[in-house]
């Protein structure tokens, strides 16, 4: 017998972690039934759905079950909704648990039995508030990327504090600062910046180089945000090239810390080292990077989709899905930094608050990831659905238009939907094109 198609994810719920042994979905439609006096039936008015349940049949065992069922019953009293992790849907935000029982049997040893019932909360929307969701959305979304770049911050004064504390040695703290000098050279010298455009510290000691690592890095982002917004007002043919603008441009500054290993593409000797960087040098640097390069790509998107009124579905389509990606490479990398970390007992208090921080990283992409989805939904419902329509006579681009909306002047708006079309001047009938409902 073959294994579940599907990936199984291990649940939790306010990040405690258990087993589960079944789990039930469930939701019921609110109807209204209007009946009338000697009618058979009754008129049915759908009222929408009740909320989302879920029923969990969950376990704990083992030699410290006890510690673990007590931190769950913890988490549990804690007011308001927090997200669940499905075993089969993954992430769902905004989940509440309304019951739980426990059973304990002499017969099964360190065991318990955990049944819960969860249900979605949907907050309410106010009344005879007339604001545009996309707006709220947007702004809600660049007030969340601004916490996130100054958790970046945090996170990565942190780590080098971490580095500084656990590897008090010259060379490796030379070799640190000099990564973060190289990719500030480099990166200037890419979007073509003065070199008084910033400057760096130039007392840099082992009790402060965190501080002054957060710092530097602070400087780099300003430089990163200043490069990719100067690349996206870059007038071109279509969105999606601008943004791919922005999308090599934040290559190119990803490939810098290794660049500056191999001695690829290098101009200038940096001063602030002795000898070459190794691989070791730039494995925290290249993680802030991006993370960096992920929040102003995102701040990127939100403004393209935000300020161009002709932006397409599949515009938006492509945007969110590159957006989606960085951020699962932002994880991947802080995954990978928190598994280069060194595990030494004496440095278990250090390491602690480095994985606090990496935790809030990641979670903050996630909901990025999410907001992500959320807002280029919004943003394509804003306009009339998109169709297919079969041409049904032979002629340019304007009359097609005309036929299909009476208004030749639209025929630029099926030209951006229609990226296919080579000869706008000669438009067969029988053609299949994308199109307006309305």
């Amino acid at each position: 017998m073959k294994g579940w198609t599907m990936p199984i994810q291990r649940a939790s719920y306010r990040n405690v972690r258990f087993e589960v042994l079944s789990v039930e979905n469930s939701f019921e439609r609110v109807m209204a039934e209007h009946a009338y006096p000697f009618v058979n039936g009754a008129d049915i008015e759908d009222m929408g759905l009740n909320p989302h349940s879920v029923r969990l049949q969950a376990i704990f065992y083992g030699q410290e079950y006890y510690t673990d069922f007590k931190k769950f019953l913890e988490v549990l009293k804690k007011q308001g909704a927090d997200t669940l992790v499905h075993p089969i849907l993954g992430r769902m935000p905004n989940m509440i648990c309304y019951s739980a029982s426990f059973k304990h049997e002499a017969d099964y040893i360190n065991y318990v039995l955990v049944d819960l019932s969860f249900k979605e909360a949907t907050p309410a929307k106010p009344i005879f508030v007339f604001e545009n969701s996309l707006l709220n959305k947007i702004d809600e979304y660049l007030n969340k990327l601004e916490n996130f770049i100054d958790d970046i911050y945090a996170f990565y004064g942190e780590v080098m504090s971490y580095v500084a504390f656990a590897f008090n040695v010259k060379a490796r703290l030379l070799g640190a600062w000099g990564a973060i000098s190289g990719i500030v050279s480099q990166a200037l010298g890419l979007f073509e910046l003065g070199k008084d455009f910033i400057s760096l510290p130039s007392n840099v000691t082992a009790d402060n180089f965190g501080l002054t690592a957060s710092k530097a890095l602070q400087g780099l982002n300003h430089i990163i945000k200043t490069g990719t917004t100067q690349s996206a007002k870059v007038n071109q043919l279509t969105i999606k090239s601008r943004f791919d603008d922005v999308l090599v441009n934040t290559q190119a500054i990803l490939a810098i810390p290794k660049n500056l290993v191999s001695g690829k593409n290098q101009k200038e000797r940096i001063k602030s080292r002795v000898t070459s960087l190794t691989s070791t040098d730039i494995v925290e640097i290249s993680c802030a990077l991006q993370l960096l390069c992920t929040a102003n790509l995102a701040s990127v998107a939100v403004e393209i989709i935000e300020s161009e009124q002709e932006i397409t579905p599949n515009d938006i389509e492509y945007i969110c899905t590159q957006v989606k990606q960085a951020c699962l490479e932002g994880i991947l990398a802080v995954r990978a930094l928190q598994t280069s970390a060194t595990n030494t007992t004496d440095l278990q208090q250090a390491q602690t608050a480095v994985y606090e921080k990496a935790h809030r990283v990641i979670e903050q992409l996630r909901d990025i990831a999410a907001q992500t989805t959320q807002l280029a939904i919004s943003a394509i419902n804003r306009k009339p659905p998109l169709i297919i329509r079969t041409v049904e006579i032979s002629g340019t681009l304007q009359q097609v238009a005309h036929h299909f909306y009476q208004d030749y002047q639209r025929a630029n708006e099926l030209l951006r939907l229609n990226a296919h079309i080579r000869h706008p001047n000669f438009i067969a009938c029988g053609e299949v094109l994308n199109s307006y409902a309305e």
